[in-house]
């Protein structure tokens, strides 16, 4: 090695070119170390309104233009949040920060028990499917953390969540 160091034939030299950024250090401390690689992660939530259909009692109904539709709805619904697999990890945390951002009465899981008229007309002037259910939020949260050595990540999650309030009716295009 040019530095003086003698190295036996065992043993190991850890060495960078130059201009190559330095490895995060394995859980020891090293001046060279990214301390911000244990920093929690960060999340920026946003929220638009998104409707939930009824999927455990389902109804709809075909409407032309200037045709009208009127359930009587009674009984218990209930909507759950919709995650994708690879965000089961972060769905709590994403839900905590939507509470505080978005909507107080955002939740994973809503139960609506009561009796409510609902109407539609098609005011379009085209047919569309008219499906009973809820109007929730759809999140979409931007996760950001440090990982080694010293590099910004960031991650897109959705999730669709139900709040609080009344039955109504959405419009499938589809």
């Amino acid at each position: 090695m040019n530095d003086g160091r003698v190295v036996g034939a065992d043993d190991t030299v850890t060495f960078t070119f130059e201009g190559e950024k330095p490895k995060a250090a394995k859980g020891q401390f090293s001046p060279m170390a990214c301390p911000e690689v244990n920093d929690r992660p960060t999340y920026t939530v946003k929220g638009s309104p998104h409707f939930l259909p009824d999927k455990k009692k389902p109804q709809s109904t075909w409407l032309l233009p200037r045709q009208t539709v009127s359930w009587a709805v009674s009984g218990s619904h209930t909507f759950t949040w919709e995650i994708g697999a690879s965000a089961e990890a972060e769905a709590g945390a994403i839900l905590a920060k939507a509470k505080v951002s978005v909507d107080t009465s955002i939740s994973n899981s809503r139960t609506w028990n009561s009796t409510q008229t609902v109407t539609d007309t098609n005011t379009t002037s085209k047919g569309y499917r008219a499906v009973l259910g809820q109007v929730g939020w759809k999140l979409t949260a931007v996760k950001t953390w440090i990982a080694p050595p010293c590099n910004v990540k960031k991650k897109t999650i959705t999730v669709v969540a139900p709040r609080k309030g009344d039955m109504s009716i959405g419009r499938q295009t589809s």
